[in-house]
C-alpha cells in the first residue's frame, strides 16, 4: 500500500477528519462500560434515583455524540476512498495508454480489464476501512486493556493471555493465505479471458457447434478458481472459531474469578459488568482486526497488480531532446532492420535485415504469406514496436527522434482489424481530426467509396454506430475505417489488408482514388490484383525478403511472387 498513499496527500483533511472522529467515538465506547458500573455500584446498590437518571442521561448523550461522529467519519472516509480510487484509475488507464504493443501483449486486454475494475475496486474498499478503523481497533484493544487493568490487576492477566494467542493465530493465517489471494486473481483473469473469447466469438461458435466443448472450457477455468476458492475458505472458515473459542474461554476466566473476587470483597458487582463489557469491546476488536488482516491480505495481490501497472516503463518513449530537420530524399527508409517480438521463445529474428525505401508519392505494395510479416512491417512504421537492430528514418529523421504524437499525425494506417466505437459517425469520423468539418468528412467519405451508403443513412453523418460497429457490414466497416484514416492528410498513408472485405470493382474505384492523394502509399494486400500496378512491390516470405522491384519483373525475377499471382489469376 505505501506506494499508493502518495494519492492520499490531495485530500489530507478527509483523512484527518475521518479517523480523528473515529477516535473521539471510541473514547466515549471506553467510557460507557465505566458509567455503567457507577450506576450499579452508586445507584442500584443505594437505590438513588437521581444518581441513576444523572448517569442515564450521561449514557444518552455520549451515544447521541457517538452516532454524530460516526456518521461524520463515514461520510469523510467514503469520499476519500472513492476519491483516492478514482485517482488510481485514472493513472492506471493513463499509463495503459501510453504503454507499447510490446507492454500491451505482456498483460492481455482481458488482464488489464479485471486491474481497472475488481482490484481498484478492492483497493477502494481497503482505503475505506483502513481509514475508519486503522485508529478504532488498535484504541479499542489498548484502551480496553488499561481500564480493565485499571479495574483489578489480576484480571488483566486473562487479557495478557488471551491476545498475544489470538496474534499468533492470525499470523498462521496470513502466511497460510496470501498465496492463495495471489493465484485466485490470476485464475480469475483466466474466467475474463474465456468468456470475452466467448462473447467475441460467439458467432463461429454456433457456427461449428461448439457450445458444449466452449461450456466445457469454460468449466475448467472455473472449476481452477473454485478449487483455490474452496481451499482458501477451509483455512479462512477456522479462524472466527478459533477466535471465539479463545474469547469464551476468557469469558469463563473471568466470571470464574471475577466471581471469587467479588465473594472475598476484592471486586464489586459493577466491576463485573465493567469487565465483561471490556472482553465484548476486546472481542470485537480482535474480530474487526482479524477481518482487516484478511482484507489486507486480498488487497496485497491487487496492489501488486495495481502497482505493475503504475510501474510499467513504456518500451517506446518520446526522445528527450529535439532533432533538428534533416534533408531527405526518401519519405520513409528501413535500413538493415531486424525485429522480433518480446513473447517468442528462440531468439530468431521475425524481420530479417530488412532494407528498401518509401519515395514521396509513391506506391508501395507488400505481399506475402501468413505469417510472413506483413503486418509487422506496418506496425514497425507507425512505430508501435521498435526495431531490435537497424533503423528505420522518417523524412532523414530516425523515427525514434520523433515525437510519437506528430509521427502518427503524419502517417496513417487502416488496421487488418477494422474498428468503429459506439457514438455517432461523425464522432468515429473526427477520431484522427477532432476538428474535420463536415465537407472533409464526406470528401474523404466519397474517396474511401463509402458514401455511396452513407447518404442512404437517415441520419447520415449523425448515425449512431454500436459498440464494434455491429450494426455495418465488414465491407462498410473496412470503408469507414480507410476514411477515418485519409481525414487530416496524412504524408503516409498505410493499408493493412484493409480492402479484403470489398469487392473487385469497389476495390478498384477505392485505389484510383487513393493514387490521386498527394501523399505516399503503402498497400499491404493478400491480392497480386491489389498491388500490380505499385511503382514497388515487396514480396516477404518468413521474415526475408525474396523479391523488390516491379510487377514484371517479380513475375521473371521472384519464384514466390510468381506462384502467388498465378495461382490467383488462374
Amino acid at each position: 500500500m505505501k506506494n499508493l498513499f502518495r494519492y492520499f496527500k490531495k485530500y489530507k483533511w478527509y483523512i484527518f477528519i475521518g479517523p480523528f472522529l473515529k477516535l473521539l467515538e471510541s473514547m466515549l465506547e471506553l467510557c460507557n462500560p465505566i458509567f455503567v458500573a457507577k450506576i450499579v455500584d452508586e445507584g442500584i446498590a443505594t437505590r438513588d434515583t437521581q444518581f441513576i437518571l444523572k448517569y442515564g442521561i450521561i449514557i444518552i448523550i455520549s451515544n447521541i455524540l457517538m452516532f454524530c461522529f460516526n456518521v461524520i467519519s463515514q461520510k469523510c472516509t467514503a469520499i476519500a476512498s472513492v476519491r483516492v480510487a478514482k485517482d488510481i484509475r485514472y493513472d492506471s488507464f493513463k499509463k495503459i495508454s501510453e504503454m507499447s504493443h510490446a507492454e500491451l501483449d505482456k498483460f492481455g486486454s482481458s488482464s488489464l480489464v479485471n486491474r481497472l475494475v475488481n482490484d481498484i475496486n478492492q483497493i477502494e474498499n481497503a482505503i475505506s476501512i483502513f481509514l475508519r478503523l486503522m485508529i478504532r481497533v488498535p484504541f479499542l484493544l489498548i484502551g480496553a486493556f488499561i481500564l480493565s487493568l485499571s479495574i483489578n490487576v489480576m484480571m488483566s492477566f486473562v487479557f495478557l493471555v488471551l491476545i498475544p494467542i489470538i496474534l499468533i493465530v492470525i499470523i498462521v493465517y496470513i502466511k497460510k493465505t496470501d498465496p492463495y489471494f495471489k493465484v485466485m486473481r490470476t485464475k480469475l483473469d483466466n474466467i475474463s479471458r474465456v468468456t470475452k473469447e466467448n462473447l467475441a466469438g460467439t458467432r463461429v461458435i454456433r457456427a461449428f457447434n461448439k457450445q458444449e466443448a466452449e461450456q466445457e472450457r469454460f468449466e475448467k477455468v472455473t472449476d481452477g478458481y473454485t478449487n483455490t476458492s474452496i481451499k482458501l475458505s477451509k483455512i479462512t472458515s477456522l479462524l472466527n472459531p478459533l477466535i471465539f473459542l479463545l474469547v469464551d474461554i476468557a469469558t469463563i476466566a473471568i466470571l470464574a474469578i471475577g466471581g471469587w473476587q467479588v465473594n472475598i470483597g476484592g471486586m464489586t458487582q459493577g466491576d463485573i459488568i465493567a469487565l465483561i463489557d471490556y472482553v465484548t469491546i476486546i472481542t470485537l476488536s480482535l474480530l474487526i482486526l482479524s477481518q482487516i488482516i484478511v482484507l489486507f491480505v486480498r488487497t496485497n495481490a491487487s496492489v501488486v497488480r495495481i502497482n505493475e501497472i503504475l510501474t510499467t516503463q513504456p518500451s517506446i518513449k518520446n526522445p528527450d531532446k529535439k532533432t533538428p530537420a534533416k534533408k531527405y530524399d526518401a519519405l520513409m527508409e528501413f535500413e538493415n532492420v531486424c525485429f522480433n517480438y518480446s513473447f517468442t521463445p528462440d531468439e530468431k529474428s521475425f524481420i530479417k535485415d530488412l532494407s528498401f525505401k518509401i519515395m514521396p508519392n509513391q506506391t508501395i505494395g507488400i505481399i506475402g504469406g501468413t505469417g510472413s510479416g506483413k503486418s509487422t512491417l506496418a506496425h514497425l512504421m507507425t512505430r508501435f514496436y521498435d526495431v531490435t537492430s537497424g533503423e528505420i528514418k522518417f523524412k532523414g529523421k530516425n523515427v525514434k527522434d520523433y515525437d510519437i504524437k506528430n509521427l502518427r499525425q503524419m502517417i496513417s494506417i487502416v488496421q487488418q482489424r477494422s474498428t468503429l466505437f459506439s457514438g455517432s459517425l461523425r464522432e468515429n469520423m473526427q477520431i484522427r481530426k477532432s476538428n474535420a468539418t463536415d465537407e472533409e468528412i464526406i470528401e474523404a467519405l466519397k474517396i474511401s467509396q463509402a458514401w455511396s451508403f452513407v447518404s442512404e443513412w437517415k441520419n447520415g453523418l449523425d448515425y449512431q454506430i454500436m459498440a464494434g460497429g455491429k450494426n455495418v457490414s465488414g465491407g462498410q466497416m473496412q470503408r469507414l475505417t480507410i476514411a477515418r484514416a485519409i481525414i487530416g492528410n496524412p504524408e503516409l498513408l498505410i493499408f493493412d489488408d484493409s480492402s479484403s472485405a470489398l469487392d473487385f470493382l469497389t476495390e478498384s474505384k477505392l485505389m484510383k482514388e487513393i493514387k490521386k492523394m498527394d501523399c505516399a502509399r503503402v498497400i499491404i494486400s493478400q491480392r497480386a490484383t491489389s498491388i500490380k500496378n505499385a511503382d514497388l512491390i515487396i514480396c516477404l516470405d518468413n521474415g526475408d525478403v525474396v523479391g523488390i522491384g516491379k510487377h514484371n519483373d517479380l513475375m521473371k525475377n521472384c519464384e514466390i511472387y510468381r506462384e502467388i499471382y498465378e495461382s490467383q489469376s488462374k
